[in-house]
């Protein structure tokens, strides 16, 4: 967690509303919405706080007689023993005025406020390559995810994908094994094991280097909203995006649109034996090509090469 007494305070009425029945993800954006601190939300008498929650959202337990200085006392011990566990799974708050907060994501017009972040921070600043792709690939899209995966070395860039089974998968160990950091955006809350049984390589992702970020609650599950909203994370942290695999209407589709209305480059790849299958990039502002591999190899190292080496102008941009 972050040093500084104000930061830390914040953080952890941040947690304490977080971890409170009834009050879920929207009831706390619209809070920081509305530019109100979470400690001084939280710190307001029992009647008070119960009015505001309801008022953004919340459906708490119980009536007006509710034991406030009882919640707010056992809410302090969960908050104490949530802290003790991300500070031993290296997890961290990262606030949009965090030093570590990425500044690529304020080209959303709807940027985190949080962003619960386990490994390293300070990667996710650096220009990185997002690289997506169908959960239930075909041969031709494990193949050209091998592809992609044994071009990283040649661009040495942190890459960012979802940890989904499939691509996402293929893309992170490919990136372990290149020896360049991985970043995992998450569509559930950061202590969720989605998929399942996913420890192992997120432990590997974060030992070498990387980062597992989530912008969900500690123990959301999973939905497919959840989901669609984690996409434009990807899209943004990254200065390119290549779609591996994928159907129009996907989540890989959504990571596209979204990179699209961001500017960013996008690169799309197609096999030559492709012949009747056509690759449709949507319009945008970021320069886009689609290249045939093998055969235009040395063309689309060169054209990631370029969105890394060039410096991204910030915007605020509409996905739609």
């Amino acid at each position: 967690m972050d040093n500084q007494p104000e930061s830390s305070s914040e953080k952890a009425a941040f947690l304490s509303l977080a971890m409170m029945k009834g009050v879920g993800f929207h009831t706390l954006w619209q809070i920081a919405e509305s530019n109100r601190s979470f400690q001084s939300v939280f710190n307001s008498d029992g009647e008070e706080l119960s009015q505001l929650l309801k008022s953004k959202g919340a459906r708490l337990p119980g009536g007006s007689n509710a034991d406030w200085d009882g919640i707010k006392k056992a809410l302090a011990t969960s908050v104490d023993q949530l802290e003790a566990t991300f500070e031993a799974s290296q997890i961290q708050v990262a606030f949009r005025s965090d030093k570590c907060y990425p500044r690529s994501l304020l080209d959303l017009d709807d940027p985190p406020h949080w962003l619960f972040v386990q490994g390293n921070a300070e990667i996710l600043s650096a220009p990185s390559i997002a690289i997506v792709g169908t959960r239930d690939p075909s041969p031709d899209g494990l193949w050209l995810a091998e592809y992609v995966g044994l071009t990283l070395r040649h661009w040495g860039h942190p890459t960012v994908s979802g940890l989904a089974l499939g691509i996402d998968q293929a893309i992170h160990n490919a990136s372990l094994e290149a020896k360049v950091p991985t970043i995992a955006v998450l569509g559930t809350g950061i202590t969720a094991d989605y998929p399942k049984n996913i420890g192992p390589i997120r432990k590997r992702i974060v030992d070498a280097g990387g980062a597992v970020i989530t912008e969900y609650l500690p123990g959301e599950g999973y939905s497919a909203m959840n989901f669609v909203r984690r996409n434009r994370l990807q899209a943004a942290l990254a200065r390119a995006l290549i779609p591996v695999e994928w159907k129009e209407r996907s989540g890989t589709a959504h990571t596209v649109r979204y990179a699209a209305g961001l500017g960013r480059t996008i690169a799309g790849l197609r096999l030559p034996t492709w012949d009747h299958r056509p690759i449709n990039l949507p319009a945008g502002q970021g320069p886009r090509q689609v290249f045939t591999v093998p055969g235009q190899d040395e063309a689309f190292r060169a054209f990631v090469d370029k969105s890394l080496r060039d410096g991204l102008v910030y915007r605020q941009t509409s996905f739609l």
